[in-house]
Parts: C-alpha cells; sequence; structure tokens
C-alpha cells in the first residue's frame, strides 16, 4: 500500500471510541480486614462451640467494565490468608479440648473461570457461583474422658468438600482509587472416621481493599513502542494477516475486518 493511500486511511474517521477496561489489582488492608470463624466440636458426649477472630492480608483482582460508572464486576483471583485462631471446647469434669487452626487462606482454585456480577448504582454488588477453596489445619487435642476421646487428630480444610459460593459488596471509584469492600462467607464440616467426632466450622472473612484505577490500554499502538504514528497501521495490518492478539480493536475476542475501522477510531481517539 502506498505513502499516500495509508494517510488518507489514517484520517478517515475522527470519532471517539471508549477505552476497553483493564484488570485492577488490590492490597487488602490489614487494619480492616478480619477473619471470623466459628467451630463447632460434636462429639458422642456433647457438643461445644467456641470462635476466634484475627486480622488478613492478600490482594484481589477485578475488573470493572467502565472504572468512571461500573454496571458489571469480574472477580479475576483473590488471595486472603490469615493469622492463626485458636479454640477452646471445655466440657467440664469430663475435661478440655482445643483446637488451632494455622495456615489459614482462601481464594480462587488454580485455573478456575472468573466470575461476574451487576453492579447497581450505589456500587453494590453481588457475584455468584465464584470458585473458592479454604486452606488449612485444624489441629485437634485434648485432656480427661474427652481428651481420649477425641485424641490427637487434624483436619485438612482443602480436603473438605467446598461448593461455590456468592460475594457481596461495594465497590466505589473516587480520585482514581478503587475501594472494595467484601464479605465472603465460610462454611464446612469433617468427621473423624476413627473417632467419629465432627469438626463444623462456619464464619465471615470481611476484606477492605484498595488500589489504582489501572491506566486505560492504548489499543491503536499496535507495534507497543509506546507512541502513535502510521507505523501501528503497518503492525495492525500484520496482526490482522496472522490473526495476532493486536487485531482486535473492538474488543469483540475476534480478527475480523471490523477491527480495520475500530482501528482508525482507536487510533484518531489517541491515548493517555
Amino acid at each position: 500500500m502506498n505513502t499516500p493511500i495509508r494517510h488518507a486511511l489514517l484520517a478517515i474517521l475522527v470519532a471517539a471510541c471508549p477505552a476497553y477496561a483493564q484488570p485492577a489489582d488490590l492490597d487488602v488492608d490489614e487494619t480492616q480486614s478480619s477473619i471470623f470463624l466459628e467451630i463447632t466440636l460434636d462429639t458422642p458426649l456433647g457438643a461445644q462451640t467456641d470462635d476466634d477472630s484475627a486480622a488478613i492480608d492478600g490482594t484481589i483482582t477485578l475488573e470493572l467494565d467502565d472504572y468512571d460508572n461500573p454496571t458489571i464486576i469480574t472477580l479475576i483471583d483473590y488471595n486472603f490468608t490469615s493469622g492463626s485462631l485458636g479454640f477452646v471446647f471445655d466440657y467440664s469434669f469430663l475435661g478440655t479440648v482445643t483446637a488451632n487452626a494455622t495456615g489459614l487462606s482462601l481464594g480462587l482454585p488454580v485455573d478456575a473461570q472468573p466470575a461476574s456480577g451487576p453492579v447497581d448504582a450505589q456500587g453494590m454488588f453481588t457475584v455468584d457461583n465464584v470458585p473458592n477453596e479454604v486452606t488449612g489445619i485444624v489441629s485437634v487435642g485434648g485432656t480427661g474422658t474427652i481428651g481420649a476421646l477425641v485424641g490427637s487428630s487434624t483436619v485438612d480444610l482443602s480436603t473438605v468438600a467446598q461448593d461455590p459460593i456468592s460475594v457481596s459488596g461495594n465497590i466505589n471509584v473516587a480520585s482514581d482509587t478503587i475501594t472494595l469492600t467484601i464479605s465472603v462467607p465460610l462454611e464446612g464440616s469433617d468427621t473423624d472416621p476413627d473417632t467419629g467426632v465432627t469438626v463444623l466450622f462456619s464464619g465471615t472473612t470481611s476484606v477492605v481493599a484498595t488500589g489504582p484505577v489501572p491506566a486505560d490500554e492504548c489499543v491503536a499502538d499496535a507495534n507497543g513502542d509506546g507512541m502513535l504514528t502510521p507505523a501501528d497501521f503497518t503492525a495492525w495490518i500484520n496482526a490482522f494477516n496472522n490473526n495476532l492478539p493486536e487485531c482486535d480493536q473492538n474488543g469483540d475476542a475476534a480478527c475480523t475486518p471490523t477491527d480495520f475501522t475500530a482501528w482508525i477510531s482507536n487510533f484518531n481517539a489517541g491515548c493517555d
């Protein structure tokens, strides 16, 4: 294609095209985030319940369809870790059982697909069917008659059947800072086949996380040199001919002739 025609093509459309949303990485505020866990120890001699809480930290990666006025939130990844939790189950003259939970974490399982949900005008949202994995070890031991019954046992939380969960919260974007507040439920149970002791756990992880609004992707910069020049047209043609990711200019996850018009629009809209 000769240069005059190429330059003419670059001036065909002068219309702004919305920037496509990018993932945002948020850090958990440990001073405002915590895990509350209640454990019930159900034995042949009765059931006792105790609870404990601890601060948590971690990260979460999400994406909003529009960082100015979001209507859809997508949870891409998250990983929360907690300090140790301790529990005491007093069976009076029968003895005492203690349980310690260590290495606690919850997050999106490896290879799990992101989950999305609607965001209302106030920033409230619920994302259903979020894959979730709780890991950690609950170690149980005791004294007296109840201690002899329970014995020394451990529960690996990662082996407990865990169903997808619903994550509810609020998303707020102000001054290029994203603030996410969510509640993640915890629930499960496990029975020791040797002692018949069942450990039931339930609770909530309350998270406040913040992070910067991601920079808009400059999709028209097809050669990735950080500048918009006529050389990007040549790079886009190469991407089109070879079905490369840079070909997709309209965000439909396909490489088609309509991406040519989209590239011109994106080029003329410019990038920050």
